[in-house]
């Protein structure tokens, strides 16, 4: 699957279920990255950066020629060492780079009704 196709497919699962529910499915498919291997902090990124975007009201063409989404983009809130390491691999890291008043990813979280 290229970058594109992944970020074309997190668009239409976050406008119909919503990114919580991606996340889980992307997290079940287990996606490979341009390493050849799934990587959790990125698949967290990338849900997190197309949800932002669709919450922003960017139209698809909007969403997927935004900047955020370039494949080189998490590099701003990780350096390559973290990103590279295999605990990022397997389970999201927080940003190191964001500073508290920063846009910073998050992984999304479905709401319970109280």
């Amino acid at each position: 699957m290229t970058h594109h196709e992944f970020l074309r497919s997190l668009l239409v699962s976050i406008r119909e279920r919503g990114a919580a529910a991606t996340l889980d499915q992307v997290r079940a498919d287990r996606p490979r990255f341009h390493d050849g291997h799934y990587h959790d902090t990125r698949a967290v990124f990338f849900v997190w950066a197309v949800d932002r975007l669709v919450t922003a009201d960017l139209s698809d063409m909007g969403v997927l020629w935004h900047p955020l989404l370039d494949a080189d983009s998490p590099l701003a809130w990780w350096p390559v060492g973290i990103l590279e390491s295999a605990a990022a691999h397997e389970h999201f890291i927080p940003s190191t780079e964001a500073l508290p008043h920063e846009p910073q990813p998050v992984e999304p979280r479905t709401l319970v009704a109280a």
